[in-house]
């Protein structure tokens, strides 16, 4: 996965109970879970990441992922839940120089991180009543500048949510 992706890296947590359209899943990294809930109600498509860090060291993990307001390019993989289908990414692209330690956040042990965003307007989704998947993968680490380095990183994933949306 490129660096430009992996800084792209959205969790996000629904806390409440699941709905007809708001689902929910998760799968740990090492001492760091992440959990993926979708929210389709209201006419957006609202993302929200946990991250929680069980391990006795801090964890780095994309500023991008933990503290985005919009996407800067295609974070998510959003697949059509019938056809296998990859909605198109129609965000914005933003291009930049190597990762810094600057565009990471550290999560201290511990510690957990709640973040939510609306990529409603960054994917193609078909008018009307639709389902679709979204997963997530990326990359964290117990060390912030082998992680910039592009080494000695750690996968992090969570596992594709479905979720019913209506376009108009």
């Amino acid at each position: 996965m490129g660096k430009t992706a992996m800084t792209m890296t959205v969790a996000l947590l629904l806390a409440a109970g699941i709905h007809d359209n708001v689902r929910a899943g998760g799968q740990a990294m090492g001492d760091v879970g992440m959990q993926l809930a979708v929210d389709s109600r209201e006419g957006h498509v609202r993302v929200d990441v946990r991250l929680e860090n069980r391990g006795a060291r801090p964890v780095y993990v994309p500023r991008a992922l933990a503290a985005a307001r919009q996407l800067d390019g295609r974070l998510f993989d959003v697949r059509d839940a019938r056809t296998g289908e990859p909605v198109q990414y129609q965000g914005r692209m933003v291009k930049r120089g190597p990762l810094t330690a600057d565009d990471y956040l550290v999560l201290a042990p511990g510690a957990t991180h709640r973040h939510s965003i609306d990529i409603t307007s960054a994917y193609a989704f078909a008018p009307g009543t639709h389902e679709y998947r979204l997963g997530y993968q990326g990359a964290a680490a117990p060390d912030v500048q082998a992680l910039v380095a592009g080494t000695a990183t750690a996968g992090l994933a969570a596992p594709a949510v479905t979720f019913t949306y209506t376009a108009r």
